[in-house]
């Protein structure tokens, strides 16, 4: 950490000192948070009341447990921009892609299973409309000398 950051009071700090200020004066109506490209989250008094989100200033407080949070002006949602917390999404994604890699590799077996299942079925089918065509069909060569097609009486 640099002697800057470590210096300077964390936004909950800062956060607090504003809290009293607004509790104790009658000249603030709220809190607000600035975060921009220069700065992640500095606590603000406000004037006014404002029920949404005005660049840069976010009405809405970051999440308690945040240790640097910025505003993402994309998702509109808080993020915690600390190392710690970085690293530890980057491992909760590393895991969910390694169990979706998993589920990939079971689908794809199970997938190969179904196919060799349908393939033997057909062929079964196959062999059965063989069989259903042999038994149904009449026979074009009767090779039985001793009939004469069909006639019963005898010369």
């Amino acid at each position: 950490m640099t002697e800057e950051t470590t210096n300077k009071p964390s936004w909950q700090d800062q956060m607090a000192e504003k809290q009293k200020i607004l509790d104790e004066s009658g000249l603030w109506a709220q809190m607000g948070f600035i975060s921009n490209n220069e700065i992640d989250c500095e606590p603000i008094l406000l004037f006014q009341k404002h029920e949404t989100n005005f660049y840069p200033i976010i009405v809405e407080a970051p999440p308690a447990d945040f240790i640097r949070p910025k505003w993402d002006k994309i998702k509109h949602v808080w993020i915690d921009n600390d190392n710690a917390s970085t690293s530890s999404r980057l491992n909760s994604v590393e895991k969910t892609i390694e169990t979706m890699r998993q589920n990939n590799v079971a689908v794809q077996s199970e997938n190969k299973d179904l196919k060799i299942a349908l393939s033997n079925l057909a062929n079964g089918q196959a062999q059965m409309l063989k069989l259903l065509g042999a038994a149904t069909s009449p026979k074009a060569n009767a090779t039985d000398s001793t009939l004469d097609g069909g006639s019963t009486n005898v010369q």
